[in-house]
């Protein structure tokens, strides 16, 4: 079996997103979008990416302003996100997705799925932020700080370097959005299968609050992945693709 891969560039509104697509050889049961968290890029989703494009088509982006995707001219809103993301659907044709967000890219999955629930068959948050006991910049910080230690060298090799690409100046115009999108609320409305999950060691995403988000939408599910700390979706690639392939009907429950 082989698979093909495309790079290109998606423009709305002002707003440029680049779309990495991957698609097996055989006909895709599933479309599988991906969206990264504040700083970084798609690049540490290409681990998980390899399993997923077993059973479907796989959409890596970076978002406005990270990795390879140009600035705007202003700081957008998740919402902003959102509707950019779903844009792209439209012209693609794609429906009855499975979304995976990681970190503020859970907060883009949640409201796409809130606004166009026609796109999304099911919605998966890997260490979804802000846990409303530390809403703010400085105790974020901190937990990121901590999530470090824990992090393998080579997904902080990662993080780090698209963290210096992005740039203090965009990230510090970008964090106040991340901080005040009401994720809670927003999650509670959504209708589509969802699934939150973490890595057992996350502190950016710790137990109680995601178990509380889980709880807050009636029917969601928590995951949580062994040894794994906040970006589980690069240091443990087979264990999160597992979880998603379960969820989105592609692997034996057992």
């Amino acid at each position: 079996m082989t698979s093909t891969a495309a790079t290109f560039s998606f423009v709305h509104d002002g707003a440029t997103l680049v779309v990495r697509q991957s698609a097996h050889a055989h006909p895709a049961r599933r479309n599988y979008r991906r969206v990264h968290g504040i700083g970084v890029s798609s690049r540490y989703f290409e681990r998980l990416a390899v399993r997923l494009a077993e059973q479907g088509h796989v959409h890596n982006v970076d978002l406005p302003g990270f990795g390879q995707a140009p600035t705007p001219s202003h700081p957008l809103s998740i919402e902003d996100f959102a509707a950019l993301l779903c844009a792209y659907m439209d012209a693609e044709e794609l429906r009855d997705c499975v979304l995976v967000g990681h970190s503020m890219g859970a907060q883009v999955v949640t409201e796409m799925a809130r606004i166009r629930p026609d796109l999304a068959g099911l919605i998966v948050l890997i260490g979804p932020v802000v846990d409303t006991a530390a809403p703010t910049a400085a105790r974020q910080a901190r937990r990121l700080a901590l999530d470090m230690l824990r992090e393998t060298p080579a997904s902080n090799l990662v993080v780090l370097a698209d963290y210096a690409r992005c740039g203090p100046r965009w990230y510090l115009r970008q964090l106040p959005a991340m901080l005040e999108y009401p994720i809670a609320q927003r999650f509670a409305e959504v209708r589509v299968p969802r699934v939150v999950l973490r890595g057992r060691r996350d502190p950016v995403a710790p137990r109680q609050w995601a178990l509380a988000l889980a709880q807050s939408s009636g029917g969601a599910r928590l995951v949580e992945i062994p040894g794994a700390a906040h970006v589980a979706q690069f240091t443990a690639p087979n264990a999160v693709a597992d979880a998603v392939l379960h969820f989105s009907g592609h692997a034996d429950p057992a």
